[in-house]
């Protein structure tokens, strides 16, 4: 059965999705971006994924860790000049994270968790809302 959270509206969530996973992104110019701590980022993924995924305890713990743990070298990979090795560094971490997170997560929350940073990547592909 499928449950939607009534805690956040579609649009609130969406936004605050792309905000606190910034670091997921492999945009170099969305990456030049500081968008808070390593911490404070990692505290927002983790939040929105144990509301989102409905994690256990045990899984939350693990979430974090792995969050904080990439949260922290994406902050060092912002540093490098050149865009296309900045790239290549931010897509390794990614794989990497991923495969820690399957690990964790079951498999359907893994399908889930896939599916929110793909959407998520599209929108920030389509660049910033028009106002």
């Amino acid at each position: 059965m499928k449950t939607k959270s009534k805690s956040f509206s579609k649009p609130l969530f969406l936004v605050s999705l792309v905000i606190a996973w910034g670091s997921l992104l492999i945009s170099p110019v969305f990456a030049q971006q500081p968008g808070g701590s390593p911490e404070d980022r990692a505290k927002h993924q983790t939040e929105m994924l144990k509301t989102e995924l409905k994690l256990t305890p045990d899984q939350e713990t693990k979430v974090t860790a792995i969050n904080l743990k990439y949260n922290g070298k994406m902050h060092d990979v912002r540093e490098i000049a050149d865009t296309a090795a900045r790239r290549k560094s931010f897509e390794s971490l990614n794989k990497q994270k991923e495969t820690e997170m399957k690990g964790v997560l079951t498999p359907d929350q893994f399908k889930s968790y896939q599916k929110m940073v793909a959407d998520m990547k599209a929108r920030r592909q389509q660049g910033p809302p028009q106002h």
